[in-house]
Formats: structure tokens, C-alpha cells, sequence
């Protein structure tokens, strides 16, 4: 009896992982058409956003990409804190 619990926790578990994992590639797909559709309009306020900054596009996206990783950084430890 105590095996057909574990063994039902496992199925569980092993489905919720896999479900997980094809929403996140459904995601991911979703984002991605999203950016190839929208790539014009993103060109376009990244440009008007350095010039208005007075910084190259490239500085720009250094500048998001340090951004949305310390951002990223922030939660996880928020969620760290959380969890404990």
C-alpha cells in the first residue's frame, strides 16, 4: 500500500513537471512571435529611448539586460526569504 502511494506521488509529480515544461515552451513561442512581430516598434522606442537618454542602442540594452537581471536577482531572493 505504502508503494502505490509513493508510485502515485511520482506520477504526480513527473506529470506536473511535464506539463510545466510544455506551458513554458508554449510560452516561450508566444514571446518569441510576439517579438518578431512586434521587432519594428521595439527598433523604433529602443532608438528614440537612447537618443532621448543621450546613450548608444547598445548601452541601452546593456542597461536592460543589467536591469531585468538584478530584477531577476531581487525576486529570488524575495522568494528565498519567503520560502524560509
Amino acid at each position: 500500500m505504502l508503494s502505490l502511494t509513493r508510485f502515485d506521488h511520482q506520477r504526480l509529480i513527473f506529470h506536473a513537471a511535464r506539463q510545466t515544461a510544455r506551458k513554458a515552451e508554449m510560452a516561450r513561442i508566444a514571446v518569441h512571435e510576439w517579438l518578431n512581430q512586434h521587432d519594428s516598434e521595439l527598433e523604433e522606442w529602443k532608438t528614440k529611448t537612447a537618443s532621448e537618454l543621450g546613450i548608444s542602442i547598445s548601452e541601452l540594452e546593456r542597461r536592460l539586460l543589467t536591469a531585468a537581471q538584478e530584477q531577476t536577482e531581487s525576486r529570488k531572493k524575495s522568494s528565498d526569504a519567503d520560502s524560509e
